[in-house]
């Protein structure tokens, strides 16, 4: 199988007093929308998670068996989680996740069955998975996913139609899509996303409308989307995603309601939101 670039990590991660990670310059077309404005009155404004934490990249999140779980890279390259519970209004502080693992990039995570799935491109640039299941509250340990792939970006990884899609670019700067099938416990491994895309950077995906939606930022700085719908088996190829936006980082994308977001950092380093209505 083709080698997959993504960065070098045994699986590194730190913790530390967090730096919010600064928009970057994603080349914004002249006529991209600008984000709208939210009444401050419903947001909290910002604080500091407790613990103490502080990295050098970016953060990821999600939400797993009633508690919110952050995952950070810690400037020793160690690899942190930071858990909240609603019910109580308590964090759990800043603990290393289980395994000894290493990094140099920034993590990927979703939730798909009965567990929580962490990814991370390791020191040797090889992609790693551990996983947490809330019910015997045990960490899997890290482990490389199968089909040999390797990169030098952050991974992005989703849960659509019963299977968890783990995503990562090349070393050949191509796109590779990797499956996981719990029923059966095996990956698909390695193979190119249809469409002939060509990344530098990381890529940013969700599930959406009964599709999965992948996002990538094209050698000429545009930013694309190729749809896979489950029913046909078939990808929808990439096209340019509307609104004439430019950029020269990954992107992030989620679901809300009944609309995907889909998130750049503008080449004036402001931060843009373009919504894609159900």
């Amino acid at each position: 199988m083709k080698r997959l670039y993504a960065g070098i990590a045994t699986l590194i991660l730190l913790v530390g007093a967090f730096i919010l990670p600064s928009v970057a310059s994603a080349a914004s077309a002249p006529n991209t929308a600008s984000p709208q404005n939210v009444a401050a009155a419903n947001w909290s404004q910002w604080s500091q998670v407790p613990g103490n934490g502080a990295t050098y990249s970016a953060l990821t999140t999600t939400n797993y068996a009633g508690t919110l779980y952050v995952f950070a890279r810690g400037t020793d390259n160690k690899i942190y989680v930071n858990s909240y519970n609603v019910r109580t209004g308590n964090w759990s502080l800043w603990s290393e996740v289980p395994g000894n693992g290493r990094t140099y990039s920034a993590l990927a995570t979703t939730n798909y069955g009965n567990s929580l799935y962490l990814f991370a491109r390791g020191t040797d640039n090889k992609i790693y998975v551990n996983s947490f299941n809330s019910s015997s509250g045990n960490w899997s340990l890290w482990s490389v996913v199968p089909g040999n792939g390797v990169t030098y970006s952050r991974l992005a990884a989703t849960n659509y139609a019963g299977k968890l899609y783990l995503f990562a670019r090349g070393t050949d700067n191509k796109i590779y899509v990797n499956r996981f099938n719990n029923d059966n416990g095996k990956w698909s491994l390695w193979s190119v996303v249809p469409g002939n895309g060509v990344t530098y950077s990381a890529l940013g995906t969700t599930s959406f409308d009964n599709q999965l939606y992948l996002f990538a930022r094209g050698t000429d700085n545009k930013i694309y989307v190729n749809r896979f719908n489950n029913d046909n088996g078939k990808w929808s190829l990439w096209s340019e995603v509307p609104g004439h936006g430019l950029t020269y980082v990954g992107l992030a994308a989620t679901n809300y309601g009944d609309n995907l977001y889909l998130f750049s950092r503008g080449t004036d380093n402001k931060i843009y939101v373009n919504v894609l209505h159900d």
